[in-house]
């Protein structure tokens, strides 16, 4: 039976992409292709969502990797990663990317056509994907489709052995657990800035192997609200901590290696208990309040990927324009985010009634 809360998670999580993308332009966080202010609500916006809304849908991922595999073969499945996440990640890094960057580079000042910019992007491909700028926002997609390749051996070696999960015996404090491993892989393997597939891997696999069970997810719905209460009490506290220090600096140079080490790793803990915790209580709130579906559910569901791929153009494009036409910023913010969610639909209808361009995207007609 399909979990139609699990698809309306995905599609809201991709949806937070916009305001989250949008106000990226007005903080202090990080380098986005625009910088037009520093505000607090942007700034704590922001910060109240990266420590876990990307690892949740890695762990959809994983729980939607268990139920795909009940009716498709491992080649099958092989297949469908490639033209749901591979393809449309070198489509994109072809035909979507250098549009984002070059809005971006015409807010810094470049004054050539698109077509030099396309051009020069590409002859310099190496540095700008050791930059991370070729690959952009498809770094999820491209995390994905590595972490389902890597996991896929692993999954098919248990489901043909004779071991088997007792997952009857998975509380919640045995899930908290899983924090330290969590905390202990984030810290490797950051083959893009700040984001571990190590970290993405391991919730993925936890996703498949431990929250696809009806049973673990019955107690994720019975204990939402202490998980999502201890989610939100702990990310307000990251929050008045974080939000105030946005800019600063700490000299560590007088630590040892080791405790460079310790301290990276206790902060992880930290951070990996938001992430965490706000994976378990989200699920556990969605499976209660989202196990719905509507013709409206239905079709975000179905082109949340898309909207995934498409949006980024849009908001950059769209703030190129408006951020000169006009110096309100909640006016700007508004008409950015609306203007670019209603551009990235009609892009995926206009993709879906052209056939060589819907295989690319991995759009279904």
């Amino acid at each position: 039976m399909r979990k139609y809360y699990l698809d309306n998670l995905r599609w809201l999580i991709i949806l937070l992409l916009f305001p989250y993308h949008v106000l990226l332009i007005y903080s202090n966080i990080g380098s986005y292709y625009f910088h037009a202010g520093n505000s607090v609500i942007a700034n704590t916006f922001i910060l109240s969502l990266a420590p876990w809304f990307m690892q949740l849908l890695f762990t959809i991922a994983g729980i939607a990797t268990y139920y795909s595999l009940k009716k498709r073969s491992a080649s099958e499945y092989f297949k469908e990663r490639i033209s749901k996440l591979l393809i449309p990640t070198v489509a994109g890094m072809i035909l979507v990317i250098p549009v984002s960057v070059y809005f971006g580079s015409l807010y810094s000042g470049y004054t050539g056509s698109f077509l030099d910019f396309w051009l020069d992007f590409f002859t310099h491909w190496l540095p700008n994907l050791k930059s991370g700028i070729l690959i952009g926002h498809l770094w999820f997609l491209l995390y994905l489709f590595i972490v389902s390749l890597i996991a896929l051996p692993i999954i098919m070696k248990y489901k043909n052995g004779k071991w088997e999960i007792p997952l009857e015996k998975v509380t919640i404090p045995k899930l908290l657990l899983l924090i330290i491993p969590l905390a202990f892989g984030s810290l490797f393997l950051n083959l893009y800035p700040e984001k571990s597939i190590l970290q993405f891997f391991l919730v993925f696999i936890f996703g498949y192997f431990l929250l696809s069970d009806e049973g673990v997810q019955q107690k994720l719905e019975d204990k939402r609200w202490p998980l999502f209460i201890s989610f939100l009490a702990i990310n307000i506290f990251y929050l008045l901590i974080s939000v105030p220090n946005i800019g600063s600096t700490v000299n560590n140079s007088s630590q040892s290696t080791f405790q460079s080490f310790i301290g990276a790793f206790i902060m992880k803990i930290f951070e990996n208990s938001i992430m965490w915790l706000g994976v378990l209580g989200v699920m556990g709130m969605g499976k209660h309040y989202l196990e719905f579906k509507t013709s409206k559910t239905l079709y975000l569901s179905a082109v949340s990927f898309p909207i995934y791929i498409f949006h980024l153009p849009w908001i950059n494009m769209f703030a190129y324009y408006i951020i000169n036409w006009t110096p309100n910023q909640p006016l700007q913010i508004i008409l950015i985010i609306c203007l670019s969610f209603i551009f990235t639909i009609a892009t995926i209808e206009l993709v879906r009634r052209i056939k060589g361009f819907r295989f690319l995207f991995g759009i279904k007609g």
